[in-house]
């Protein structure tokens, strides 16, 4: 038995490359220091809150010498 020989109709399919933009190292660098500036901020004003508050509550609460006397 001979083999039959089967012809398979090959289709070229021709894929666009898409290259991703190269991401600049100076916008790196940018990005990243925002970042750490606005951490800083947050931890500076968490700071000035929380003296604020503690100041409004030791107000409240009377004490002699730091020791705390009751009314």
């Amino acid at each position: 038995m001979a083999k039959k020989v089967v012809r398979h109709s090959h289709r070229h399919v021709h894929h666009r490359v898409v290259r991703a933009k190269p991401i600049n190292d100076t916008l790196v660098v940018v990005r990243g220091w925002m970042f750490v500036v606005a951490f800083a901020l947050m931890l500076g004003i968490g700071a000035i809150v929380g003296t604020f508050f503690n100041q409004m509550l030791n107000e409240s609460v009377p004490s002699v010498a730091g020791a705390q006397i009751q009314r």
